[in-house]
């Protein structure tokens, strides 16, 4: 069998399927914690884009370890849903996004082998993103999965990488966030590399940071940043639109819960910043 070719951008992609009419991350909507057969199914009937998916191995750390990489978000270590499993269902019956978060070292080199599996029978031709801290970032020393570059080069090159930085939000300082040094060693670490690369960043320290990302961001046409939010994060809409009025808009993607999501999404409408809201899309 020949091996398809690489799967395309996240956004050529969804741009290809027409569910978005212009190249620009904040038409990209997102389904977390795909991981046990309930929750995938749930995912695969909504009308997200993008499924997001834990990957850790069956009994991490146990007598009973297997090996086998399963669907579940630590602390969890069994699941119901392989990541077998899981690939076969939503190649077979969607066309949605995926972004794998690897919470494992252990189960990053057997997954990819699945994914190269996968690819070299024609069934892989969306975009994957592959997603790990690889770096200690603010307020943590949390260990981070180093080797996780290395495999994917060797393994599944034709994933886009989500490599990021550990992180612990602590509201009483808020001004502790990325530093200068973080983004530069990060970008050491990924600037020679030839993949698509998203960084994936607490949205609620990234104004503080942001002539960091913003220098981040400069340094490759391959890169975008990808703003999360931690479940009682307390993202600012302002700090939003600042991030957006400062970017071109197919270099952020915005993986963030509601009500601060359609806020956000008003606003920039209202100011003219996206036509995606709406169903402006078309005028």
């Amino acid at each position: 069998q020949p091996i398809s070719p690489s799967p395309p951008d996240m956004l050529e992609y969804l741009l290809s399927l027409g569910q978005i009419s212009h190249p620009d991350g904040l038409s990209v909507t997102w389904y977390h914690a795909a991981n046990s057969q309930e929750e995938m199914k749930a995912a695969l009937s909504s009308n997200a884009m993008v499924l997001e998916a834990d990957v850790t191995v069956q009994g991490l750390n146990t007598a009973n370890e297997t090996g086998v990489p399963i669907m579940a978000h630590p602390p969890a270590i069994y699941s119901d849903n392989t990541l077998q499993q899981w690939l076969e269902t939503v190649l077979a019956s969607s066309l949605k996004g995926i972004k794998l978060d690897f919470k494992s070292l252990k189960a990053v080199g057997p997954s990819l082998d699945l994914l190269r599996q996968l690819t070299e029978a024609g069934r892989v031709r969306r975009p994957v993103w592959v997603n790990a801290d690889i770096l200690r970032g603010p307020n943590t020393s949390v260990s981070v999965l180093c080797r996780f570059l290395t495999l994917v080069q060797e393994k599944y090159p034709e994933a886009t990488l989500s490599p990021g930085w550990t992180t612990l939000y602590v509201p009483l300082f808020p001004n502790s966030t990325y530093t200068q040094a973080m983004v530069e060693k990060m970008q050491e670490l990924v600037g020679a590399l030839p993949q698509r690369v998203t960084f994936p960043v607490r949205a609620v320290m990234v104004r503080a940071a942001w002539p960091h990302f913003s220098w981040l961001l400069g340094q490759s046409e391959r890169y975008s940043l990808t703003l999360w939010q931690g479940a009682s994060d307390p993202v600012s809409v302002d700090d939003l639109l600042y991030i957006r009025d400062n970017t071109a808009a197919h270099q952020v993607y915005y993986d963030l819960f509601e009500p601060v999501l359609s806020q956000f999404k008003d606003l920039a409408c209202r100011e003219g910043a996206w036509e995606g809201w709406y169903g402006l899309d078309s005028v």
